[in-house]
């Protein structure tokens, strides 16, 4: 076993430091040295050479070293690790709790109750009246109609029962102006003038004014027709005179 392990390790110390074939061809110059001792064909005398493993191993770190210093083999860099910061990741914020919707009661509309009927007491009727009807009152007899208009009379001063005479106006005295007045008079049914005009002037205003003042007060019987006065037309004379 150890034989076969020692000839694993030649082969693999020839194919990998001795890439020139001179150097190969030395080394198997001194690999196949101890090689010349003879051996059993059963391998009695098989027993480990560590000798020949040590100067194995100093050629291979003798060739190993040439190839080094002869640039022949580039020993990398040692490259500085990387160092890499974790960094934790800051905590999620809280989530944020709802606000609390407020809570809308809605009001109840209370219903209406319709008030009890109120039942009045319905007071008996009355005992009925008697009622005692008056006989209509006997109707007044008519009235004669009156005439259809004034009677008319040709002269007034017979039926004159008052009346003062009109005052001579001084002013007519001083001129002496003198005349007759006539005056057209309508006599109610109380014997009092009703309505009063000039039939005639005296020829002074002065003395027409006078009469008509004077007159307009007097009183005359009233005329009397089917047993009811009347209305009387008619003229009265008013003489103006100076003596002396």
């Amino acid at each position: 076993m150890h034989g076969t392990l020692d000839r694993n390790i030649e082969a693999d110390a020839d194919a990998l430091f001795f890439a020139d074939p001179a150097m190969a061809h030395a080394g198997a110059h001194v690999i196949a040295a101890p090689s010349a001792e003879p051996r059993s064909a059963y391998g009695a005398n098989q027993r480990t050479n560590w000798g020949s493993i040590g100067a194995i191993l100093l050629a291979h770190v003798a060739a190993l070293y040439a190839l080094v210093v002869f640039d022949v083999i580039h020993v990398a860099p040692k490259k500085k690790p990387l160092v890499v910061d974790l960094i934790a990741e800051p905590p999620a914020p809280p989530a944020e709790k709802p606000k609390p919707q407020p809570v809308v009661v809605e009001k109840v509309q209370p219903m209406a109750v319709a008030p009890p009927p109120i039942v009045q007491a319905v007071a008996p009727p009355p005992p009925p009246i008697a009622v005692t009807t008056a006989p209509p009152p006997p109707k007044p007899a008519a009235a004669p109609a009156p005439p259809a208009g004034p009677v008319t009379v040709g002269n007034l001063d017979e039926r004159l029962l008052e009346g003062r005479p009109p005052r001579y106006p001084m002013e007519s005295r001083r001129k002496r102006e003198q005349g007759t007045v006539v005056v057209r008079l309508l006599i109610g049914v109380d014997g009092r003038v009703a309505q009063i005009s000039i039939a005639q002037s005296s020829g002074f205003e002065r003395l027409d004014q006078a009469a008509v003042q004077a007159i307009r007060g007097w009183r005359w019987q009233p005329v009397i027709r089917d047993g009811a006065p009347v209305e009387v037309r008619g003229l009265y004379s008013m003489p103006f005179t100076l003596q002396g």
